[in-house]
């Protein structure tokens, strides 16, 4: 049985130069552009906006779904037996199919520029595909369409209107700017997140860098660093390499063993993150400080091990 695909609506064409180079027919002219380059479950996931409306490459939702084309173009054609729904499915050739590889390759994204035309999607193929292969993959990739990825398209589409709409003052277009760039950090932001989700449940990563690279994703939302809001601790919290500077032969990594003897590492009450920049590298790293109590602790154990005090117990030359 063969899908029928739906009469394509009646719009301005090309040049008549410009058609199917199998047909001959002149194509009908769609906006074209390519929205988002992301990823899902480790595969590319690119959505393009056609006709200002999310569209999703038939042949990537296939590899994450692991669907073969035949059996799904099958599956449709028995549900639209009689035409296709218009404007779900959607074929480009010829000069639209040129159009979008170009783009695509601005994108960085490079797709066989052989004659085989390109399939696109709307959201209703994807129910249907989803309820063909009824895995917990599938039912992720479609919440991750409708709660992520199409929420996003449309603050996106709105912002990029709003731009291209008149404006009245100066001010309403730095408005309008910083919001698209806002909606472009966020959604940045979000794809990592949701890496750093999948690697922490694959225990890929351990926890102080799930809390470094959680500290990234912040620091692309608000477009600073998060050490440029940090209040200094309170008096008499110390981090490891200040308690070794009182002490001497004691260096950071000794101090940084002797709390985890003490097993304060890690502790609620007695210590605390602290944002900072790492010493010659312009990142910022998680470090943590410790309460007077610990101090007092720490230093108590320094001094059992033969440690002494810089300053209490400095000799005085006559």
């Amino acid at each position: 049985m063969l899908l029928r695909f739906p009469e394509l609506p009646d719009r301005r064409s090309y040049d008549d130069e410009v058609g199917d180079e199998a047909t001959g027919l002149p194509l009908v002219e769609r906006e074209l552009q390519v929205q988002f380059v992301g990823a899902f479950d480790g595969r590319s996931l690119i959505t393009v906006a056609l006709d200002h409306q999310p569209a999703w490459l038939l042949d990537e939702l296939l590899a994450v779904l692991e669907l073969a084309l035949e059996r799904a173009l099958e599956h449709l054609s028995e549900r639209w037996h009689e035409s296709c729904p218009p404007d779900v499915l959607i074929r480009l050739e010829g000069a639209q199919r040129r159009e979008l590889l170009d783009k695509l390759e601005r994108a960085h994204v490079v797709l066989p520029r052989g004659r085989r035309p390109i399939l696109l999607v709307r959201m209703a193929v994807v129910d249907e595909l989803v309820a063909l292969v009824d895995l917990p993959l599938a039912r992720r990739l479609r919440a991750h369409l409708r709660e992520r990825v199409i929420p996003e398209f449309h603050a996106w589409e709105r912002a990029a209107s709003a731009l291209a709409q008149p404006l009245l003052s100066a001010d309403a277009v730095t408005i309008a700017a910083n919001r698209l760039e806002f909606e472009r950090r966020c959604f940045e932001a979000a794809v990592l997140e949701r890496l750093i989700d999948r690697l922490e449940r694959e225990g890929k990563l351990d926890d102080d860098r799930v809390t470094a690279y959680r500290v990234v994703a912040s620091e692309l939302v608000l477009g600073a660093r998060l050490s440029d809001f940090a209040e200094s601790h309170a008096h008499g919290w110390m981090t490891p390499t200040q308690i070794a500077a009182r002490w001497q032969d004691a260096s950071p990594l000794r101090v940084g063993r002797v709390i985890g003897a003490l097993g304060l590492k890690g502790s609620r009450a007695h210590s605390r993150a602290l944002l900072s920049k790492a010493r010659g590298f312009d990142r910022t790293v998680v470090s943590y400080v410790y309460s007077p109590a610990a101090v007092a602790l720490i230093e108590r154990e320094l001094r059992s091990r033969g440690h002494r005090r810089i300053e209490s117990e400095r000799e005085i030359s006559p």
